[in-house]
């Protein structure tokens, strides 16, 4: 059987908000051909700037992995429940309860996040560590002609070596850059939690494991979705990553992989993607059964 390739990219530039307040600065832009449904003509395209960045001595780029798994989404569907409105309003209070319908852990520059919430329709939040989310709220803005206002997409930080707090950076047109919203993981889960390429550390196992097991919402339909390459050197981490998601309480329920072009990555191209979902025992425990 074949191994399915991913979409095609293109290379332009954008003008993109610089640090200085109504300050622009011209930046490379990727644009990534990424399929919203069956239909061949459907396809989105998301443009993505990649500023020179490093986090945790890695350079801000998106990997093969992100651009498989974006493209693997309209294959996984996905039930959503019906809740109230996502954001909440800015002025509602720190650690607000609010439901997220999809959160992105590790994002960089966000191409999985944003693909997620066109082809599902949903709001998402993206997320990183603080260095990476200017850079993650760029990609937002030159990508706001796609995105509907009913499926916002926002960014914010949460640290994997202290996950119970997360911090987003909401629209507010009196303090664009400050405006943040906390959510408390006491009261707040994500439906959906999607990972791309974070598997670059020994410690990352145990600390994606717990991070997806704390913020998962304990639904029969919530869903961890992962794309990771296939590096030789992470091929023994990816296997412990799979160890600790059972050890937490979830099942694979689909996997495959996926093969990146030569033209568009010089990194590794094969990439494994897995679907997954809470065991039934984990579910029944939590009803009291």
């Amino acid at each position: 059987m074949s191994i399915p390739s991913a979409p095609s990219t293109t290379i332009t530039t954008v003008q993109v908000p610089d640090s200085t307040p109504k300050a622009k600065k011209t930046l490379p832009v990727r644009q990534f051909h990424i399929p919203r449904s069956s239909d061949p003509s459907d396809i989105l395209a998301i443009q993505i700037t990649e500023p020179a960045l490093r986090a945790d001595n890695l350079v801000l780029e998106t990997w093969a992995s992100s651009s498989i798994l974006a493209a693997e989404l309209r294959n996984l569907p996905i039930t959503f429940p019906a809740t109230a409105d996502f954001p909440p309003p800015s002025s509602s209070p720190a650690s607000t309860a609010s439901a997220i319908p999809i959160l992105e852990l590790g994002a960089g520059t966000g191409l999985v996040g944003l693909a997620a919430s066109l082809v599902y329709a949903q709001p998402v939040v993206l997320t990183d560590l603080p260095p990476i989310v200017p850079g993650l709220q760029a990609n937002i803005a030159i990508n706001a002609a796609l995105l509907s206002p009913s499926a916002p997409v926002s960014a914010g930080v949460l640290d994997w070596t202290a996950p119970s707090t997360l911090t987003v950076h909401t629209p507010d047109d009196a303090q664009p850059a400050t405006a943040t919203q906390t959510y408390d993981v006491q009261q707040s889960k994500a439906h959906v939690i999607l990972a791309a390429d974070t598997l670059y550390s020994e410690e990352h196992p145990e600390l994606l494991s717990r991070t997806v097991g704390t913020w998962l919402a304990r639904d029969p339909e919530a869903r961890f979705v992962m794309g990771t390459a296939l590096r030789v050197a992470y091929l023994d981490e990816l296997r412990e990553l799979w160890g600790k998601l059972e050890g937490v309480g979830l099942e694979c329920v689909r996997e495959g992989k996926g093969m990146a072009s030569e033209v568009d990555f010089d990194d590794e191209r094969l990439v494994e993607w897995s679907f997954w979902r809470w065991r039934g025992d984990v579910l029944q425990a939590k009803e009291g059964r």
